[in-house]
């Protein structure tokens, strides 16, 4: 049976009005890998029996613009989701699903301030903002992130007060087109996230190497930021990406 069958089934069972929602609308949006075990579930007016399988959330009912329907599916909005999962959750998870949602460019920044909105005084909210800092422009656009790592480390750099950075910049040097990761255009320094998955191969490794040496002999100094030191030696690193932050 398909997801969609099985989501189908839970709403008919839940009835008229009855609309995915939080942990559930999260995966469906595939801002998380996995869905919870029980299906999540808005309704209207909750009344009657508990269903096997079914968690109805008791929360305000979505306005019509947070609700979409997706292959017969009635889920809630990403923006809505975001706002339901923020009382629900803590911030590092949450600060992960908004990450995905710029990920998966489902990040609308007008949306989620209009659920916001709506919320109101909604617990979590606060949360949700500290989430949202990171991708919360002048210019209004998403900053352009690519990776969960990409989303774990940005937050990083902004909370240690360092200018913001291009998200996956393209450079250009004796012919070769290179896309970097952050990049600070006045400063010239660039940053790459090396992933376990995409850089710890010998391909990656020699590619890697090949892209140091165009960056290096065009002036600019390049920091390999990898998945261990994020999370064993944090500070450490971003400390001397500081100190070339500062230089110029």
């Amino acid at each position: 049976m398909s997801r969609q069958t099985v989501f189908r089934a839970a709403l008919l069972a839940c009835g008229d009005g009855a609309v995915i929602s939080h942990g559930t609308a999260a995966a469906f949006h595939r801002l998380w890998d996995e869905a919870p075990r029980l299906i999540d579930v808005t309704v209207p007016v909750e009344a009657g029996r508990k269903i096997d399988g079914i968690r109805c959330r008791r929360c305000r009912y979505p306005e019509p613009e947070e609700i979409e329907v997706v292959n017969g599916v009635a889920v809630t909005t990403v923006a809505r989701t975001l706002v339901d999962l923020a009382g629900v959750m803590g911030l590092p998870t949450l600060k992960k699903t908004v990450g995905r949602a710029a990920i998966r460019r489902k990040l609308d920044l007008q949306a989620v301030d209009v659920a916001i909105h709506h919320a109101k005084r909604r617990r979590g909210l606060r949360l949700l903002e500290l989430a949202l800092l990171p991708y919360r422009i002048k210019d209004g656009k998403v900053p352009d992130v690519r990776s969960d790592f990409e989303t774990l480390a940005l937050p990083e750099l902004l909370d240690r007060g360092f200018p913001r950075p291009g998200c996956n910049v393209w450079l250009h040097i004796d012919g070769e087109r290179l896309l970097v990761d952050f990049f600070w255009e006045k400063q010239r320094v660039v940053v790459e996230t090396d992933g376990r998955e995409t850089h710890e191969t010998p391909d990656a490794f020699q590619n890697d190497r090949r892209r140091d040496q165009f960056l290096v002999s065009a002036g600019y100094r390049v920091f390999r930021l990898t998945w261990h030191q994020i999370h064993g030696e944090r500070d450490a690193v971003l400390a001397r990406i500081g100190r070339a932050l500062s230089l110029r």
